[in-house]
């Protein structure tokens, strides 16, 4: 592989960021959007209820969450190649020994087991790939264009498992999931290396170097978990987090239930097409990313987004009011995975990306259980999503906020000196 970077008309950080997108893809496909055919499908063969079968899927959701920050230490330790290597043995393992299950009981073991296994094959590892072969924008870029892979799961992956349930069934596209992150994220473990030293090569984006000075790699610095812990900033992007994802993954699970409950036919079809915007859209959006400095902005500019999509619906629900829904919510969701890693390596660098991101992602995870289950009570006692999708609106509004003030406090003497003590210059850009 070596001789091949360096030999490769291109920059072989394009090659890792098209490997990101690709096993992204099929991991995210078959562990996340998967879900929606499992909910309909295994039930019945179990004999059980729905709510009891999305009792695994929420526990797993918890392992994953849970297991996140342990992960990213990991990598940042010894990087993520080991840990690919380790999740494609054992995500494949895992999926097609649930696919054996014979009650729920074996079920819940299993899918846990799936859950444990999937961090260490996405988002950590790739993104955090990302911020070794890539420097200043092109960073941006290449973190905007490898999670492109997630929506590919659910615009690419999941009808081609759709279409595996039709004739065969669920066990049969858990085998086939397994089969395919083996082969995928096997080829993609295969072509990835930690760092560009080990090629010879130079992060892209790197500055030249100067002719007559000595050639040394660039070591970026960056908080620690623990630094970053203490930090106002922290708490504020990551609340953020928890909000916006609260009202990101509220709105897609309930939408087509609140398009019912309003006579609008046609909610899943609506619900697919901003799908649809969202996977069309991220690759030039994320070209983009490469001329915008003030990401926190980008921030709070996606989650304003967000807030008109669900308000205007709150407020109408007739012919311009879903227009709007559909273009806010498709167009400004298509940066909602790009937020995460954006604001995290702006905010405390990317020495300890990993251990950092696994904790904002293990606080946000709270909003993705919350969001849904208040949505679904409230309308249990008001036989409405009024007062839910208002809320999931609000916490738009204040992650927006919340954004924003994390921008004000980076541009503090304070934080300016803990960023410059760790490493990472004397100012911050927001």
């Amino acid at each position: 592989m070596r001789a091949f970077a360096e030999r490769s008309p291109v920059h072989y950080g394009w090659v890792i960021v098209v490997a990101g997108i690709l096993t992204n893809a099929v991991t995210v496909g078959a562990t996340f959007w998967v879900v929606a055919l499992y909910v309909t499908s295994i039930p019945e063969d179990f004999d059980v209820s729905r709510t009891a079968l999305f009792g695994a899927f929420t526990i797993g959701q918890v392992s994953f969450a849970v297991i996140g920050p342990w992960i990213g230490g990991v990598i940042d330790r010894g990087g993520p190649r080991r840990v690919l290597l380790i999740g494609t043995i054992a995500m494949p393992i895992a999926l097609v020994a649930t696919s054996f299950s014979q009650n729920l009981w074996h079920f819940y073991i299993g899918w846990i087991a799936v859950s444990l296994a999937r961090p260490f094959l996405t988002p950590i590892p790739y993104n955090w790939l990302i911020t070794r072969w890539f420097e200043g924008r092109s960073r941006q870029r290449a973190l905007g264009l490898v999670t492109t892979g997630f929506a590919m799961g659910g615009a690419v992956v999941l009808p081609a498992l759709a279409w595996v349930d039709s004739i065969s069934g669920w066990q049969e596209v858990m085998f086939v999931s397994g089969i395919a992150i083996l082969v995928l994220q096997g080829i993609g473990t295969l072509l990835v290396t930690d760092r560009p030293r080990d090629f010879g090569l130079r992060a892209h984006g790197a500055p030249p170097v100067i002719e007559g000075e000595p050639e040394l790699e660039a070591d970026e610095g960056g908080f620690s978990s623990s630094q970053a812990l203490r930090s106002a900033v922290f708490w504020l992007v990551a609340l953020g987090m928890l909000l916006f994802f609260l009202g990101q993954g509220s709105v897609n699970n309930l939408i087509v239930d609140f398009f019912e409950s309003r006579a609008v036919a046609g909610g899943a079809g609506l619900l697919a097409l901003t799908a649809l915007i969202r996977a069309v859209a991220r690759p030039p959006l994320s070209l983009v990313l490469y001329r915008i400095d003030r990401v926190f902005a980008l921030g709070v500019g996606v989650a304003l987004a967000q807030a008109i999509a669900t308000g205007v619906l709150v407020a109408n629900t007739d012919t311009p009011g879903i227009v709007a829904w559909v273009i806010f919510w498709g167009f400004g969701g298509a940066f909602a995975p790009m937020m995460e890693p954006l604001l995290v390596t702006r905010a405390f660098g990317v020495r300890h990306y990993g251990a950092i991101s696994g904790l904002v992602s293990m606080i946000s995870f709270g909003g993705q259980v919350l969001g849904p289950l208040a949505g679904t009570f409230f309308f249990d006692l008001t036989d409405s999503y009024s007062i839910p999708f208002a809320l999931y609106t609000a916490g738009f509004l204040l992650a927006a906020a919340l954004w924003a003030a994390a921008a004000i406090l980076m541009r503090r003497p304070a934080f300016l000196e803990a960023s410059a003590r760790a490493g990472m210059g004397s100012s911050t850009p927001s």
